[in-house]
């Protein structure tokens, strides 16, 4: 392709299509194939780079704090975990039926890389993701609270991701003052979008941490009753993964 050709592509905002030709034209072989055959190559290869930015896109803007895992190099067996069901799991068929997924056990049982795994499943697929930790937003709850148009604003804004992950679930008992815009949050995402939960909390603990009365009974119900359970063993992976890269080391010594 001459100078010319593509700056008058750079000019249509067609760069992509230049470079998808520039590729091809690299390919001796492509000299063989029809006019067709070489244009069909270009479209799937420009389709495929843009599906490809895409995905990393809405992985950056999901924020994921393990934004490379992945559900295939999960170490099942360590988490005692049936690869099966995260695989069947991660196919995001919790979006179409909004199921919720509650992760828990104790530290260090590999729950957050869990969920960023299934979290990167569900980039891949193009569902809008976030991860947000329980702390962040309770303080973003107190910061707004003066404000609270801008609180509705921040309450809505993440509560309209198709998978939402809220790591460190009730790691602390919630106030009474934040527990009604908790519920505001759980309200919106019900019967519309999953949510997946991370904690170290079991589930028959979370009525007393979010103080109990009926604020606490009607956020569980807009949680559990369509939720599916994983709990994970008391292997600490933090643990084990890092004496295996000290052996590493040691071993290079």
């Amino acid at each position: 392709m001459n100078a010319y050709m593509k700056r008058k592509l750079g000019e249509l905002d067609l760069a992509d299509l230049a470079r998808a030709i520039e590729q091809q034209e690299l390919d001796l072989k492509s000299a063989e194939l029809t006019f067709d055959d070489r244009l069909n190559r270009i479209l799937d290869a420009l389709i495929q780079d843009r599906e490809c930015r895409h995905i990393k896109r809405l992985i950056r803007n999901a924020y994921l704090k393990y934004p490379t895992a992945d559900i295939n190099t999960l170490d099942y067996e360590s988490r005692d975990l049936n690869p099966e069901v995260i695989r069947s799991l991660a196919k995001m068929g919790i979006v179409e039926s909004a199921t919720n997924i509650l992760i828990t056990g104790p530290a260090g049982a590999g729950k957050t890389y869990l969920a960023c795994a299934l979290g990167a499943a569900a980039c891949k697929l193009g569902f809008r993701t976030y991860y947000v930790r329980m702390p962040d937003i309770i303080r973003n709850f107190e910061t707004l609270r003066e404000n609270l148009r801008e609180l509705k604003k921040y309450q809505k804004r993440i509560g309209n991701y198709s998978v939402l992950i809220i790591d460190e679930w009730l790691c602390e008992k919630v106030s009474d003052k934040n527990t009604k815009w908790i519920y505001e949050l759980m309200e919106q995402r019900n019967g519309n979008s999953p949510t997946i939960f991370v904690g170290q909390y079991p589930k028959d603990t979370w009525y007393e941490r979010l103080g109990g009365g009926t604020m606490a009974e009607s956020i569980l119900d807009r949680i559990v009753h369509n939720a599916y359970p994983i709990t994970t063993n008391d292997t600490n992976l933090r643990q084990v993964y890092d004496s295996r890269r000290y052996q590493a080391l040691i071993e290079t010594l």
